[in-house]
């Protein structure tokens, strides 16, 4: 995982504008199988706008119809995000899973459908807390087997970076006062490394309590939600080399 994140960083953290940063991202989360990406900035307090929704360009055919349905009026995505995890899927074999959605709801998952958009694994970076969702959404054509198991494998460097590309896209800067202690990056560090907090905590001698600890104080210092944002935020803050 460090290699293909420290590859993905190196480009983004280069890029000279968010443009740039978004071909990079689309491009890196296509390697994986994707079909495309969709990001999207929304505003609770105001009417939706399209033009804070973007599509990567080989779901061409599929913005067209979501923009003449108005579907950014109505996108599940947006509007039940502040109630739903940091990760969670998409799509219409996703739908036994949200048997909260209300028939318009469930109309825009259908009109994906109709352009063999199946599934998707949405990345969260802001669930509502300043009246802002904001976040990605990965989307294929895989089964439902095919994209939980591709979340298992690589669900971790894919919210890694999409953070990053948020933060560069978003213009998102931490606090200039943020300091992180020798032991937060410690555990940063091998959260890039793709370990898990069991594993952090037998690499470092500690209870996982104490990792957890560790991983709260730095997001909370670095204004992040998850522990893959802060580690984003990090990054491209150069306040954690890889």
């Amino acid at each position: 995982m460090i290699s293909r994140l420290e590859d993905f960083s190196n480009s983004v953290l280069g890029a000279d504008d968010p443009l740039a940063v978004w071909n990079i991202a689309t491009s890196f989360f296509e390697s994986f199988g994707f079909i495309g990406s969709m990001y999207g900035i929304r505003h609770l307090q105001t009417t939706p706008n399209e033009k804070n929704i973007r599509f990567s360009n080989a779901l061409s055919d599929w913005k067209t119809s979501y923009m003449a349905h108005k579907d950014y009026e109505r996108d599940p995505l947006f509007i039940y995000a502040p109630q739903l995890p940091s990760v969670f899927f998409t799509g219409v074999n996703f739908l036994e899973d949200h048997p909260y959605l209300r028939e318009e709801d469930v109309a825009v998952i259908r009109r994906a459908e109709s352009f063999n958009l199946t599934s998707g694994i949405a990345l969260k970076m802001a669930g509502g807390e300043d009246g802002v969702v904001r976040g990605w959404n990965l989307i294929g054509d895989l089964s439902r087997q095919e994209i939980m198991s591709l979340n298992d494998a690589h669900g971790g460097v894919l919210h890694v970076c999409a953070a990053l590309a948020d933060q560069k896209i978003s213009q998102t800067v931490t606090r200039p006062d943020a300091y992180l202690t020798n032991r937060e990056k410690e555990c940063l560090i091998l959260l890039a490394n793709g370990q898990r907090t069991a594993q952090i905590a037998n690499k470092l001698n500690i209870q996982s309590v104490t990792v957890d600890l560790h991983m709260r104080n730095a997001r909370e210092k670095l204004g992040a939600r998850t522990r893959e944002q802060a580690l984003a935020v990090a990054i491209v803050s150069n306040l954690l080399p890889l």
